[in-house]
């Protein structure tokens, strides 16, 4: 079934207005980045939208995204287009067009949230990425931020032994991809990066109570977790961001993080409704409204 575009307003121009030095200049890089900025269709941003969650080059998600992507001009260019864009380009348009779309009708959200879905699953492989990604993806077109609440603690140290151990468990979920991806073995070969940054991120609470095998955690326990967090102080939110980020530094070589990495911290972020870190921020360009 073909998505039908939600009606909303006329979009404003588009800019993309910082990207990092090496891509500048290049004029493909730019006529894609051109083509984007340039579309005007609320049925444009659902198939670039839809695009955007795709592995590039599965090609069973490529066909369930023509199964599900409405019938707009060029379409198979426009999924062209935006497989090739680069890591610091895809997830800044993806924010872009799912808060673009947040403002429509929501049968036509919940219709396009069941399409990336879709297109996620066509290959029947869900990667920790893939997961995070579709929630983040829920709650940009949800539209509305995480309500701060009545408490105002901006030290870890002050959260209680509940919300400390579903802070645990969600750094659980988030270190199959930071510092990297679960792939890489320290020089014994015996105990992943992504377990030593776990283990800085949890140091805090090292002893306060039991915590569970990193590897126990579903990926129900996560969001379950997910919420908590999300309840957190709005001003320790960014603490917590950048406790993540500052131990995924200490254990990555180079001036950037690990493409995944980096995503996956930025989606949290937007799961948080949290400020991204500084220098996160600049391993991507910024999409923003231009104003006549």
């Amino acid at each position: 079934m073909v998505l039908s575009p939600p009606t909303l307003p006329q979009a404003a121009n588009l800019v993309y207005v910082r990207a990092p030095r090496p891509e500048r200049g290049d004029p493909a890089l730019r006529d894609m980045l051109l083509r984007l900025a340039g579309l005007r269709e609320e049925a444009a941003w659902c198939a670039a939208t839809l695009a955007l969650v795709a592995s590039p080059h599965s090609r069973r998600e490529r066909a369930a995204w023509r199964a599900v992507a409405p019938d707009v001009p060029e379409r198979e260019q426009l999924f062209d287009a935006v497989a090739s864009l680069t890591s610091p380009h895809r997830l800044p348009w993806l924010e872009h067009f799912a808060r673009t779309l947040a403002s429509g009708p929501v049968r036509a959200r919940h219709q396009l949230i069941g399409s990336a879905r879709r297109v996620m699953t066509a290959d029947g492989l869900v990667s920790p990425m893939d997961q995070l990604r579709w929630v983040a993806l829920r709650h940009l077109l949800a539209g509305s931020a995480v309500s701060p609440p009545a408490a105002a603690q901006s030290d870890l140290a002050e959260l209680d032994n509940g919300q400390s151990r579903y802070i645990c468990v969600f750094s659980a979920f988030l270190s199959r991809l930071v510092p990297a991806p679960e792939v890489t073995l320290d020089l014994a070969g015996s105990d992943s990066v992504c377990q030593a940054w776990y283990d800085k991120v949890v140091a805090p609470w090292a002893g306060r109570f039991e915590m569970a095998p990193r590897d126990m955690h579903d990926i129900d326990a996560s969001l379950r977790a997910l919420r908590v967090v999300q309840s957190l102080p709005w001003l320790l939110r960014p603490v917590l961001v950048r406790r993540w980020y500052e131990a995924a530094r200490e254990l990555t070589d180079g001036a950037t993080l690990h493409p995944d990495a980096a995503d996956a911290l930025r989606l949290t972020c937007a799961l948080l409704d949290s400020p991204v870190p500084p220098d996160l921020s600049q391993q991507y360009i910024e999409v923003e409204a231009a104003h006549p």
